[in-house]
């Protein structure tokens, strides 16, 4: 029996100074205290061709943004989405398994991190939409 779960996002704080910019996160505030890291990868994209276009089985994945402003559609059992995202919003998605995804960057020099609880593996990956429907309908 698969459990679904949406996505959420989390607030968190932005610390300037003459210096420079500090941004911390902290497990069991920021993340699951189930989350354990296991890969991340920063992510750019191109502005007229979208990324990701996928859902996963058993990862969990933290999407944080790092410059300029990314549009995330995510779809579930329970709904279809569009979250936004940038620095200046203060705000990171955390994101399920069985949410299919899909990034969009408003420019090619906007960046993402992505951490990711689950190591990469190509069959942990549903990447037929069609396929992810059948699955989530059951």
């Amino acid at each position: 029996m698969i459990k679904f779960k949406n996505p959420k996002l989390v607030n968190y704080s932005i610390y300037s100074e003459l210096s420079g910019t500090l941004i911390p996160f902290y497990k069991n505030v920021h993340f699951p205290r189930s989350f354990i890291l296991k890969r991340f990868f920063i992510l750019y994209g191109k502005s007229k061709h979208f990324r990701a276009d996928h859902a996963h089985k058993k990862c969990w994945q933290i999407i944080i943004p790092l410059r300029g402003h990314i549009k995330i559609k995510l779809v579930n059992k329970n709904f279809t989405k569009m979250f936004y995202l940038n620095k200046e919003r203060k705000k990171a998605l955390i994101v399920p398994p069985y949410n299919w995804i899909k990034i969009n960057f408003k420019r090619n020099e906007d960046s993402l991190l992505t951490l990711c609880n689950y190591k990469y593996d190509k069959k942990e990956y549903i990447s037929n939409f069609k396929d992810f429907q059948k699955i989530i309908s059951r």
